[in-house]
């Protein structure tokens, strides 16, 4: 049983829930371009932030949604978790610093 007290999850502890054998889709809220030019997760599903808004969800069937974006912050990637926890969907953003990104590496490893 896995107790979610946050809205935030990092990297080991998404580890740590596919090791324990849940189900966990990475689904990266930036636009399709950035996603494409810029890849975080490899395997994501890219479902930008405004698709979310018009009422687009991931696909059923997994124990956890983690929400990807490109700000350190996580600001719209926290947004896009809310929005799918108020749809009945277990999802969390993943803490990132941003290192990623700005060495242009895939630093970010999983499912």
């Amino acid at each position: 049983m896995v107790c979610l007290l946050l809205s935030q999850i990092t990297i080991d502890s998404v580890n740590l829930l596919i090791s324990s054998g849940y189900k966990v889709l990475f689904v990266d809220v930036r636009s399709e371009s950035f996603y494409k030019n810029f890849p975080i997760i490899p395997n994501a599903m890219n479902l930008p932030y405004d698709r979310i808004l018009e009422g687009y969800n991931p696909p059923g069937g997994y124990d956890f949604y983690i929400t990807v974006c490109g700000c350190t912050r996580g600001g719209i990637g926290l947004k896009a978790a809310e929005l799918l926890n108020k749809r009945g969907f277990k999802a969390l953003w993943l803490k990132r610093d941003g290192k990623e990104i700005e060495n242009k590496e895939d630093n970010v490893s999983g499912g």
